[in-house]
């Protein structure tokens, strides 16, 4: 389902940018994402090793499981965008 919206994103992205109502994304902005969510996920798990109640490891279990869903999003644009240039 998310990768339905963010695919439906990209196409109306597109069609913006044909309108030159939008820039166009650079792989750079993408890889500055990647970083970002690859530092996240890191502090993450820290956390999760130091956390002792279980109801905080669940929470942060369930923010890792997002950070890992938004990398793998942010890998699949930057493979799109490789593929337009």
């Amino acid at each position: 389902m998310a990768l339905e919206k963010t695919i439906a994103r990209l196409d109306d992205y597109y069609a913006r940018l044909k309108s030159d109502k939008a820039d166009r994304i650079k792989v750079r902005h993408v890889e500055k994402v990647i970083l970002k969510l690859e530092a996240k996920q890191e502090a993450l798990r820290k956390d999760l090793e130091k956390a002792t109640k279980p109801s905080k490891r669940e929470r942060l279990e369930a923010k890792l499981k997002i950070v890992h869903d938004q990398m793998a999003r942010a890998r699949w644009l930057r493979k799109q965008i490789t593929k337009s240039e």
